[in-house]
């Protein structure tokens, strides 16, 4: 896995904030997912994958660094070795949620750009583009659009595997929400290897063959 994190100093080795160490966990997600798949080829490992599944492992592995157990074994103060007080972890933990509207309208704002550009009645000029956006991110955020402003030039999703798919990120969030408070948000469970075997061959190993749904049926119940 390469990473784009935080680099060393001549004084300092590279240290990560909690954001970087969610995003890592996130990435690792996907390496889990694909190196768990049992198909052959790509016709049926994560190629074939559901794409508004795909971001669910992923996601749902993100759910362990917020947990305090895991965040005590994880975090070491890089001069003392000491682990994060239960102070810090208190207070990230509490601030997990604030302003989460905000990034869930945004993530709503970009999986309608992206439908309607890849919709049966997409713009037809550099024009419309712009009208879209301008009309779109107030009505769905409530926050305006700068005049000339336009994210599509960096929106990389919109013409990559996410294509007309961007939704999935939102809609694996809830699969993934599931799934983790189903089997593992229980203390005495987080680390259970039992589970976390059932996880890996009912939801993983499959990779992209069968149905989704009768995977997650067989983990959920």
């Amino acid at each position: 896995m390469l990473c784009n994190l935080p680099a060393s100093t001549d004084d300092k080795p590279s240290l990560l904030r909690h954001g970087n160490v969610v995003t890592f966990f996130h990435e690792f997600g996907h390496i889990m997912h694909g190196l768990c798949s049992k198909g052959i080829g790509n016709s049926t490992r994560l190629a074939k994958c559901p794409r508004d599944f795909v971001e669910a492992p992923s996601q749902m592995l993100e759910n362990w660094v917020w947990q305090p157990t895991i965040l005590e074994r994880l975090s070491k103060h890089y001069q003392t070795g000491k682990s994060l007080p239960n102070a810090t972890l208190e207070s990230m933990i509490n601030a997990k949620y604030v302003h989460v509207s905000f990034s869930s309208l945004r993530q709503i704002y970009l999986s309608r750009l992206d439908l309607c550009i890849h919709g049966p009645n997409p713009p037809k000029n550099v024009e419309e583009i712009q009208a879209l956006v301008d009309e779109l991110r107030p009505s769905i955020t409530m926050i305006e659009n700068p005049p000339g402003n336009n994210m599509l030039r960096t929106f990389g999703h919109l013409m990559n595997q996410y294509s007309a798919s961007y939704y999935g990120y939102l809609w694996a969030e809830v699969t993934s929400a599931d799934m983790f408070a189903t089997k593992f948000e229980n203390d005495n469970n987080i680390m259970n290897p039992k589970i976390g075997m059932e996880y890996r061959k009912c939801v993983l190993a499959p990779g992209g063959t069968g149905s989704i749904t009768d995977h997650l049926t067989k983990f959920l119940g």
